[in-house]
C-alpha cells in the first residue's frame, strides 16, 4: 500500500471502518511513513475538533437571551390577565407561540440542510469509488442479498430502471447493478452510461420520512459540487433517490426526471405493498455474482478508455 492509497481510506481508517486486512497493511506502511503519520494524525485531531465544534454550536441550542424573554413575557402575561385576558394576554401567548415556533422552524431547517449535505457527501463518494475507481472497502452485494440482508426495496432495482432508457438527448444503458455501502451508508447502486459519462443511480433509506412521491417531489440539487460531481435528488416516502455524475446540472436534472421521480414512486408502492411488489420484481431475476459479470467488465472497459 503507497501513500496514496493510504489517504484515500484515510477516513474510513479513522472510523474503523475497514477490514481487518486492510488495517495492517495500512499499520505497516505508517511505521515506515513519517509524511502519512502527520497526515493520519492532523485528520484525527481535525475530526475531533469539528465534533467538538458541532456539539457546541449555539445555533443548534435555544438561546439563553430567548428563553429569558419568553419566561418574561409569559410572566407579564399572567399578571395582567384578569384585568385585560381578553386582548393584551392571548395575543402576548399568540407572540410568543409564533417566536418560538419560528425558532423551531430555523433548527429544523439547519439539521435539514446539513442531512442533505452529508447524503451528498456519501453519494459522491460512493460514486468515485464503487463507479469510477473500483476502490470499494467492501465488496459489493448482489441486490436481492442486499434486499434480504438491509432493505427490501433494493429489490425493485432488478429491474428498474429499464437496461434501456430513451431520453430527448439519447440512450441511458444499464451496465451494472448491486448493492455496495459508503462510510456507515447502505445503498442500492445502478449504474449507467449516458452520452459517454458514468452516472450512478443511487437508492438509500432517507434521514427523515416524507410523503409519498409526487409531482411536487421534483428532482432537486443537494449539497454542494465536488471535483465536478454533482448530486439530484428525489425524495420518496421513506428513500432518497438520487443520480451523481458529471454531467451538467441541467442534463442531470432532466435524467433525473425520467429516471428517479418515477423509481421514487414506485419504492413508494414497494414500502406499502412489499409482499406483492416483491412477487413481480422476482419474475424473471438471476442471481449472477457481480464481480465477474459481463456488465461489471464492460463498465471496466468503458472506465479505463
Amino acid at each position: 500500500m503507497n501513500c496514496r492509497d493510504v489517504r484515500e481510506v484515510a477516513d474510513s481508517f479513522l472510523s474503523e471502518e475497514l477490514l481487518t486486512e486492510t488495517n495492517h497493511e495500512i499499520l505497516r506502511h505508517l511505521d515506515t511513513c513519517p509524511s502519512c503519520r502527520t497526515e493520519i494524525d492532523a485528520r484525527r485531531r481535525l475530526r475531533g475538533a469539528l465534533r467538538t465544534a458541532f456539539s457546541r454550536a449555539p445555533e443548534l441550542q435555544p438561546a439563553g437571551e430567548f428563553a429569558d424573554r419568553l419566561r418574561d413575557q409569559l410572566r407579564q402575561a399572567a399578571a395582567n390577565r384578569q384585568r385585560s385576558w381578553t386582548f393584551s394576554g392571548r395575543w402576548l401567548a399568540l407572540a410568543a407561540s409564533l417566536v418560538l415556533a419560528a425558532g423551531v422552524t430555523a433548527l429544523l431547517l439547519n439539521r435539514s440542510t446539513a442531512q442533505a449535505d452529508a447524503l451528498a457527501q456519501d453519494a459522491i463518494g460512493d460514486h468515485r469509488q464503487c463507479a469510477l475507481k473500483y476502490r470499494l472497502v467492501r465488496t459489493p452485494v448482489p441486490l436481492e442479498e442486499a434486499a434480504q440482508r438491509f432493505d427490501s426495496a433494493y429489490r425493485l432495482l432488478l429491474s428498474a430502471p429499464a437496461d434501456d432508457i430513451s431520453t430527448p438527448d439519447g440512450s441511458a444503458h444499464v451496465v451494472e447493478r448491486h448493492s455496495c455501502a459508503y462510510g456507515e451508508r447502505r445503498f442500492g447502486h445502478v449504474i449507467l452510461e449516458y452520452r459517454g459519462r458514468v452516472v450512478s443511480l443511487l437508492v438509500t433509506a432517507s434521514d427523515r420520512t416524507t410523503a409519498a412521491a409526487s409531482a411536487d417531489d421534483i428532482p432537486h440539487l443537494i449539497g454542494r459540487p465536488m471535483d465536478g460531481l454533482s448530486v439530484v435528488s428525489v425524495n420518496g416516502s421513506r428513500h432518497a433517490v438520487m443520480l451523481v455524475s458529471d454531467l451538467e446540472r441541467g442534463e442531470l436534472t432532466q435524467l433525473a426526471g425520467i429516471v428517479s421521480l418515477p423509481l421514487a414512486r414506485r419504492l413508494a408502492g414497494v414500502t406499502s405493498d412489499g409482499a406483492k411488489a416483491t412477487a413481480w420484481l422476482l419474475a424473471g431475476v438471476d442471481g449472477n455474482t457481480l464481480t465477474d459479470s459481463p456488465s461489471m467488465k464492460l463498465l471496466r472497459t468503458s472506465g479505463s478508455r
